[in-house]
């Protein structure tokens, strides 16, 4: 019996030695090991959070509300029939130039506009059978038309712009038809141009009747709306702008006209805008002072020119500003929403609650990179309520464009792995 207690006892000790059981062992303190130098890894990360550094521009600005002043003209028709104009608002017209046209219903508009459209194409078949029997020496020139045309029918449509884009549409398939003539993969356009003008004769036979022509009877730009107001507020009449007066246009700037009016010429493309202002806000700023603005949401950047100056007695004053860049706005609205840039600010964007001081008292920030902390000066151009904007400078030991800014973390310093 002891012999075979002792030859049990030797087995046991040989099973727990085997190659097999130091492997399973290993493997196990291995996975201990890592799990806890994972948890202390990600305990470490989730201890330091971080924001991208992106540019970031900002116009300090007051914004106002304004009335337009401008010399107009209303033109009246009172043709019996459907109007059709015949050009988009801002046109400048002559004396004798078509304006609209009266047709008798709005069949004959839609049919009629058809009708211009598949002339338009036969003329653009047959610009392009031009080029029969020539070498390919314009094939180069014409790719470069067909690249050019598809960027502007794109532009134009993001613009909203829809009849540029029609006529860019036009000018990119008549260079594809030239491409095709050039290439030979096209002998003519015969059959083609013989449909649209089977089409034609047939929109032609449903036209109830002919239009009648209505003229501009005066040079300027032309607007095919009206608000009220035109022969009340001149270009020159500024005294007449009180405060009174401004607030009365801008909480009503549409009143009734006449029914037979149907649009207004605009004789000059300078214009003025008349505004209630508080005079606390535009400190420093007076008559003949140039200014910078935007109109609505228009990025575009205008200059104006301050032309007059007349204090309220509540604080406030009237300006009068003027202005020679043809605007959509200055043409057909009556009021518009403004804002005056004081000044721009441009940099990269920090969330003030990153800044840190290093031991040299400079301001800047801890950045994340390669799992270890450096501190990056900043140099600030402007300080918001929870951002500051950092000018791009050039140096190393500054922040840069899309560094990892962190904005939460404890114990942070200079080299620290995190």
């Amino acid at each position: 019996m002891k012999r075979a207690e002792r030859s049990n006892s030797g087995t046991d000790g040989s099973a727990m030695s085997s190659p097999w059981t130091r492997a399973v062992i290993f493997l196990v303190s291995a996975f201990v090991i890592l799990v806890a130098a994972g948890q202390i890894f990600f305990v470490g990360r989730s201890s330091v959070k971080t924001e991208t550094a992106f540019s970031y521009n900002f116009d300090e600005e007051i914004p106002f509300e304004a009335v337009f002043l401008r010399d107009e003209t209303v033109v009246y028709d009172t043709t019996p029939g459907v109007l059709c104009y015949e050009y988009d608002d801002g046109i400048k017209v002559g004396k004798s130039t078509v304006i609209a046209r009266r047709y008798k219903n709005a069949m004959d508009i839609a049919n009629r506009r058809e009708i211009d459209r598949l002339e338009k194409q036969i003329e653009m078949l047959e610009s392009a059978e031009k080029l029969l029997g020539t070498d390919s020496s314009q094939l180069e020139a014409i790719s470069a038309q067909i690249n050019e045309s598809h960027l502007s029918v794109v532009d134009s449509i993001l613009d909203g712009n829809y009849t540029k884009a029609s006529e860019y549409r036009n000018n990119l398939l008549c260079a594809m038809c030239k491409r095709e003539i050039t290439l030979k993969e096209s002998s003519g356009y015969s059959e083609k141009k013989e449909m649209l003008r089977q089409r034609i004769y047939e929109l032609t036979a449903t036209l109830s009747g002919g239009f009648t022509d209505v003229l501009a009877g005066g040079t300027g730009y032309f607007v095919s709306s009206t608000d009220g107001y035109e022969g009340e507020f001149g270009y020159d009449d500024t005294a007449l702008m009180t405060e009174d007066k401004i607030n009365s246009v801008i909480d009503n700037p549409v009143k009734a006209s006449n029914s037979s009016a149907i649009g207004k010429l605009v004789s000059d493309y300078h214009w003025r805008a008349a505004a209630v202002m508080d005079s606390g806000e535009m400190f420093g700023i007076g008559e003949g002072s140039k200014v910078s603005a935007r109109v609505g949401s228009s990025s575009r950047l205008l200059t104006l020119t301050v032309v007059s100056e007349q204090e309220c007695a509540d604080g406030k004053s009237v300006y009068i500003f003027e202005c020679d860049n043809l605007i959509s706005e200055a043409m057909s609205a009556r009021t518009a929403n403004f804002k005056l840039v004081l000044k721009s600010y441009g940099g990269l964007r920090v969330p003030r609650k990153a800044l840190r001081q290093n031991e040299d008292g400079e301001n800047g920030v801890y950045i994340l990179r390669d799992n270890t902390l450096s501190f990056k000066k900043v140099s600030v151009v402007y300080w918001g309520d929870n951002y500051i904007i950092s000018a791009q400078e050039t140096g190393d030991e500054y922040l840069k464009l899309y560094d990892n800014i962190v904005v939460e973390g404890k114990e942070l310093y200079d080299g620290k792995v995190v």
